[in-house]
């Protein structure tokens, strides 16, 4: 028997579950391969088929890339964590990252799918290269997107590898960092984004699997325990009362910032507005979109819940984050515990293909490419944005060898400057005429750094966390850096309306019917 700190898991569970991960990997790493063939016979082993799937990807495909890359560990392993310590209340606020997947897709995607069509673009910042003229906007956004990508990376390493740890029962930290790493790297670089989009499809449906396991057997297990439901629901309020009560540490302004930052905030991250560049037409989008939205709410609403239903049945959990471990390896036959095993890889490694898929085309085709040498070989930019997926993939398991509370906050600043530097430079960017490279520029720029000074003012440097406490009322960092952005922007391309590009350049973006007729009349130059 292994001791998990308040739970036990035996050598057979650990056993069946590391049979069943094995298997799993066999199976993704497959995958990759056989789409790297496929490519190759079939004439498409291009840059565009490598970052986009060459626009030929179907709904479903759509949807588990979208699905699978905004719910991550946070949906199987921090959300149930957080209401296991919290309550129901926690869940409410964490829910609202239901909004990545609407807004990303929805407000965001459609119209960038579109576009993409138009002018052939190969990568989402093509799209603000015609824009904009600027390559100083490209640039800022293409930067600001590895850097925060690179130590959210490190974050989903950091994560899997001490899960695997924990399930294995030894100190196998390292072992479990160089799986996560070197599985999610050989299928990301083998196929590209075809290979992400046919692992997603798996890893979707596994999480499913997982998560109607974990939510049916806690109820199951909380009637057996206590005769009903309503019995166990009654003995909750008398005995854990915080679990269902609505107060908690959260004051206004930081449930408000909260619920900013993992809804409206992260549906214009780089990774998820980025998805609508594969699609394959317009009505394959929206259908995509649909489903994404559904598998979200699914996995992120039950798996919310979970954690209550288990502090139910078991108070005594030292790490809260091991309460998806505790139902799949105490409640449920072992080789259901080794699907949810494979089920919280699947998030992990999802995230992280889009994250290195993100930082190939950010960085190597906007940046590199567009920004310094243009005439760069098709073979070149390919062959350019594997190396940048290995060599951001290396940096950020550096980074996690060494998991800190440090590591903990920049992953933190990391999401959150992120969200600052891009939310409102693309919104405004796509609907507002008035906005100018020179007001995106600045917008991206401020928002990012504001982030950072603000976060370390409230959550890192122990001097000012009180200040902060008493003065601000505990306001979450993302939503003062948030609105500063959109100042900066506004006011910045008021003041600079004679830089703005001739609407000749532009007007693709803001005519009215966005109709599959004008699709490939345009191409960037």
């Amino acid at each position: 028997m292994i001791d998990l700190g308040g739970f036990f898991m035996s050598n057979s569970t650990r056993i069946t579950m590391l049979v069943i991960f094995v298997l799993y990997t066999v199976l993704i790493v497959g995958l990759g391969a056989y789409v790297k063939i496929s490519s190759r016979r079939h004439a498409s082993d291009s840059l565009s088929s490598f970052l986009t799937g060459g626009g030929g990807l179907g709904a479903f495909s759509i949807a588990m890339i979208a699905a699978t890359n905004s719910m991550a560990g946070g949906t199987m392993v921090t959300a149930p964590g957080l209401t296991y310590a919290i309550g129901f209340s926690g869940g409410v606020i964490y829910y609202a990252g239901f909004l990545t997947a609407a807004f990303g897709l929805g407000a965001i995607g459609i119209k960038a799918a579109i576009l993409k069509n138009r002018i052939g673009a190969v990568s989402f910042l093509d799209l603000f290269r015609l824009r904009f003229r600027s390559k100083a906007v490209i640039a800022a956004l293409s930067l600001t997107c590895v850097v925060g990508l690179l130590f959210t990376a490190c974050g989903q390493i950091t994560a899997g590898a001490k899960m695997f740890a924990a399930i294995t029962g030894s100190n196998q930290y390292y072992l479990g960092l160089f799986l996560v790493i070197v599985i999610t790297v050989i299928y990301t670089t083998t196929g590209g984004v075809k290979s992400m989009a046919k692992v997603a499809a798996i890893q979707g449906v596994v999480m499913l699997t997982a998560t109607f396991s974990i939510m049916g057997m806690l109820l199951y297990k909380n009637a057996q325990t206590y005769g009903s439901l309503s019995a166990a629901v009654a003995y909750m309020g008398t005995t854990y009362p915080e679990m269902l009560r609505a107060d908690t540490s959260f004051t206004f302004l930081n449930a408000l910032g909260t619920v900013l930052f993992c809804g409206v905030g992260l549906g214009a991250m780089p990774f998820a507005v980025s998805v609508s560049l594969t699609y394959d037409n317009h009505k394959t989008l929206k259908r995509g979109i649909m489903i994404s939205c559904l598998i979200f709410t699914i996995c992120q609403g039950l798996m919310c819940a979970t954690g209550p239903w288990a502090h139910n049945l078991n108070p005594d959990l030292v790490t809260r984050d091991y309460t998806t471990f505790y139902v799949a390896t105490n409640l449920l036959p072992s080789w259901v515990g080794g699907i949810i095993f494979c089920g919280v890889f699947a998030a992990i490694q999802s995230s992280l293909a889009g994250y290195c898929m993100s930082a190939a085309a950010f960085f190597a085709k906007d940046f590199y490419v567009d920004c310094i040498k243009p005439d760069m070989s098709e073979r070149r930019q390919k062959a350019l944005s594997t190396a940048t997926i290995l060599v951001f993939a290396a940096i950020a398991t550096a980074i996690a060898l060494k998991p800190t509370d440090l590591t903990q906050y920049m992953i933190n600043f990391a999401l959150g400057s992120l969200a600052s530097a891009w939310y409102w430079p693309i919104l405004m960017g796509f609907y507002w005429k008035r906005a100018t490279g020179k007001g995106v520029f600045w917008s991206s720029i401020s928002g990012f750094a504001a982030y950072m000074v603000f976060y370390f003012l409230s959550s890192v440097i122990p001097s000012t966390q009180a200040w902060w406490a008493a003065h601000l009322g505990n306001v979450h960092a993302f939503l003062p850096a948030w609105v500063l952005s959109l100042l900066v922007l506004y006011f910045v391309s008021l003041a600079t309306q004679n830089d703005r590009v001739p609407l000749g350049y532009f007007q693709v973006f803001f005519c009215d019917d966005y109709d599959e007729r004008y699709a490939r009349n345009f191409r960037l130059n």
